[in-house]
């Protein structure tokens, strides 16, 4: 069994939810503003074709935040648009 995608999983999301926790903490942000701006960025890395390799790499740990959801939003969008 390869353990490496756990450790990976593990780190990439306790990554994603500390830098949003430093995020929270740190500035006057509302959690809406930082739930939106973590789509956002899902779907920009997801666009640019980013997100794959890191769900490639670290599993769970990355499908399962919110970033998740923008990735899916553009993939949708990007479906669509080529069947066009």
């Amino acid at each position: 069994m390869n353990w490496q995608i756990y450790v990976n999983a593990f780190w990439v999301g306790g990554a994603i939810c500390l830098i949003s926790q430093l995020i929270w903490d740190l500035t006057k942000l509302t959690l809406g503003h930082i739930l939106t701006s973590l789509t956002v960025l899902g779907g920009i890395l997801g666009g640019l074709g980013l997100y794959d390799r890191l769900i490639k790499f670290a599993g769970g740990g990355a499908a399962m935040p919110i970033l998740s959801f923008g990735n899916s939003l553009v993939k949708g969008a990007i479906a669509e648009a080529e069947k066009t």
